[in-house]
């Protein structure tokens, strides 16, 4: 009886350990299953036959790194017909190593600190240019503000311009000397019986001026509207009454320095004659004519010499010369 008690007593027997395949293993049972040489899947897998052998000898490199180990375990087992993830587990399974658990990075605070210092010199940089881009904007405005304010003092002055100026500058002229004339009867009062003969050549000479005055006042008048030059006409009148046989005695201008210009556009001009004298100043219109007389050489000044056609002592003067468009000067013997 102790016998068999000791019998049913006795331990149970451990239960056997499953035993782990390794993944060359499984690779190249199947492979010997198929009938499959090593130079035949390292032809299928393009890879040298010593690694094929390694493989199914379980010889794996420490150096080589995982990924490229499971690759080619990943190619063997399709070639063959296998499962990836079985023989995938399998290596894991002999050969996988524990995860290691990392260290906390100490050094985030300094990486932070470098990135915000980094995007502040960046920022600072881009913050630059537009300074450099906006300054150098406004300094080209400012040199184009500078420009158009300089230009319009260059700019030729207007033509009617000129013309009222040299009207009223001839008017003031006129009044100036009128003024400076003393009436003809305190002349004639005032100057002794034997020095008559020398008061009528002072008259003619008043005469010869007022006559003078006469035309030029006459002669913008019969291009300008402008209702200062009347005004000397009323001044100039007992001048001309007071001595009828002076205006009589002046001869008529002669043929021969009879100037004409026809105008087939708008053309401001200014004629003068050999004594400096002005015959004509100011804009004439298209279709105007104009007939002058006086000392010659003339100096004639054209605006636009393409719009004026000259006759001197009915020979026409040839302006095929001139630019059009500019100014031209010419003196007319």
């Amino acid at each position: 009886m102790t016998t068999q008690h000791h019998d049913d007593h006795q331990p149970e027997t451990a239960q056997p350990s499953i035993e782990k395949v390794p993944p060359g293993t499984l690779l190249k049972q199947k492979r010997q299953e198929l009938g499959l040489t090593q130079r035949q899947i390292a032809d299928r897998l393009r890879l040298r036959v010593s690694l094929i052998e390694r493989i199914e000898e379980n010889s794996f490199e420490d150096g080589l790194v995982a990924t490229f180990t499971r690759g080619y375990l990943r190619s063997y087992a399709k070639a063959v017909g296998m499962s990836e993830a079985e023989v995938l587990c399998a290596f894991d399974e002999c050969y996988g190593q524990a995860p290691v658990a990392t260290q906390p990075d100490m050094k985030s605070f300094s990486k932070k600190t470098n990135r915000q210092l980094h995007d502040s010199r960046i920022m600072l940089i881009t913050w630059v240019i537009f300074a450099v881009i906006i300054s150098m904007s406004s300094l080209w405005w400012w040199q184009n503000s500078q420009k158009n304010n300089v230009i319009p003092e260059s700019t030729p002055p207007n033509m009617s311009t000129l013309s009222e100026s040299s009207n009223l500058d001839e008017v003031s002229i006129a009044n100036q000397e009128f003024a400076s004339v003393p009436p003809l009867n305190d002349l004639q009062d005032n100057l002794p019986p034997s020095e008559e003969a020398i008061a009528e050549p002072q008259v003619s000479e008043v005469s010869d001026a007022a006559a003078e005055v006469d035309a030029s006042a006459v002669l913008p008048n019969t291009i300008s509207t402008d209702p200062v030059v009347s005004v000397t006409v009323p001044q100039a009148a007992p001048a001309v009454v007071a001595v009828p046989s002076q205006v009589a005695s002046t001869s008529p201008a002669q043929p021969s320095a009879l100037l004409v210009l026809n105008f087939s556009a708008d053309c401001w001009i200014q004629v003068k004659d050999a004594t400096g004298k002005t015959l004509s100043n100011g804009v004439k219109k298209a279709g105007q004519s104009l007939n002058l007389t006086g000392q010659r050489p003339y100096n004639v000044v054209l605006g636009a010499p393409e719009g004026v056609s000259i006759t001197l002592a009915s020979e026409p003067v040839d302006l095929s010369g001139y630019t059009s468009g500019k100014v031209a000067r010419l003196t007319l013997p």
